[in-house]
């Protein structure tokens, strides 16, 4: 594992993340930021989640252990 100096994140409205322990697919509906606490919450169709708890899905055509070679 290596430490990051700066890591940046890109949401928008539309996009599909996976959630759950199922990896369950959700669009995003919203998205809140709260000042006080600085935490960033995403609303989606499978209910809201914090910005950091959700899998991104594979985007390439590899599947299973395939995509790591």
């Amino acid at each position: 594992m290596s430490t990051l100096s700066e890591i940046t994140l890109r949401f928008e409205l539309g996009d599909t993340i996976l959630v759950g322990k199922k990896a369950e697919p959700a669009t995003i509906t919203k998205i809140e930021y709260h000042p006080r606490s600085g935490d960033v919450t995403l609303g989606t169709t499978k209910g809201p989640r914090s910005a950091l708890t959700f899998r991104l899905p594979c985007s390439g055509s590899a599947e299973g252990a395939d995509k790591y070679r």
